[in-house]
């Protein structure tokens, strides 16, 4: 049965399904990941709605005094232990700016980059400019700006070229944290990442990567970031990979926190 589900779901029939029968095969099945045959990630890929990101940004000052959804439960506790009395703080697909309003009302001397797909920082661009956000820094490129915090809140999975976007921090930053991304521990397995096709937003289809936990940290070290904080990821209930097979059945959603030696 569970072959018979997970087939359906990665064909493209699926995909033109009507939204009101894929939220019923959803709310049965609690089906959020399927695994792909893919090699690498599609082209177009987390295809960007204008409208509903004009929306989300008109909505963003009720998170001044109400918290939001953020992807790292513990994001407020370590920048407070950072015992900063200004923070530099960059926002790696941060898609709306609710975590700016609250962080801003959090602490004072915050300094927040906001980086996303060039269409989002246009729209921010055009958005921010008869508003008084002079700490807000809608950033067109990687900053080389010294950073405190790199955020990559359950966006690095959809980067294609997740590899040369960490890099480019390389010099610029003391800590980088990677939340709610998908890691599996299986050390039998010798590739770098699978593909995942995630399905619990359709009619919506994106797809993301599903890194090998072992080879990532790796790939870290060699870059002089050392792993100091690693712990499960459940900010999302219900999220679960139990349709993957046997090999990946330690897959799972993880908060990883990187120091630069």
């Amino acid at each position: 049965m569970s072959f018979i589900i997970n087939s359906f779901i990665k064909s493209i029939y699926f995909n033109k399904l009507n939204p009101i029968v894929a939220r019923k095969i959803f709310k049965i099945f609690k089906i959020f990941f399927v695994h792909t045959d893919f090699k690498n990630l599609p082209k177009k890929n987390y295809i960007i709605n204008e409208n509903q990101i004009l929306k989300e940004f008109n909505d963003g000052k009720r998170f001044i005094t109400n918290k939001p959804y953020i992807t790292y439960s513990h994001l407020i506790d370590l920048i407070t232990v950072m015992n900063k009395k200004s923070i530099s703080f960059f926002d790696y697909g941060a898609n709306n700016l609710n975590l700016f309003y609250y962080l801003n009302k959090k602490f004072e001397n915050l300094t927040y980059y906001f980086f996303d797909q060039p269409n989002v920082m246009k729209l921010l661009s055009i958005f921010k400019e008869n508003l008084n956000l002079q700490n807000l820094i809608v950033s067109s490129s990687v900053s080389q700006n010294k950073i405190d915090l790199v955020y990559f809140g359950s966006s690095l999975q959809y980067l294609e070229n997740y590899k040369e976007e960490i890099e480019k921090f390389g010099n610029s930053t003391n800590y980088l944290l990677i939340s709610q991304t998908p890691f599996f521990k299986n050390k039998d397995l010798k590739n770098e990442f699978i593909v995942l096709k995630q399905v619990n937003m359709h009619p919506n289809i994106n797809y993301l990567y599903s890194f090998n936990y072992y080879l990532f940290i790796d790939f870290m070290k060699k870059n002089n970031f050392i792993l100091v904080d690693n712990n499960l990821n459940k900010v999302t209930k219900f999220l679960n990979f139990k349709n993957f097979k046997k090999e990946y059945k330690d897959i799972d959603m993880y908060d990883l926190l990187f120091k630069k030696i």
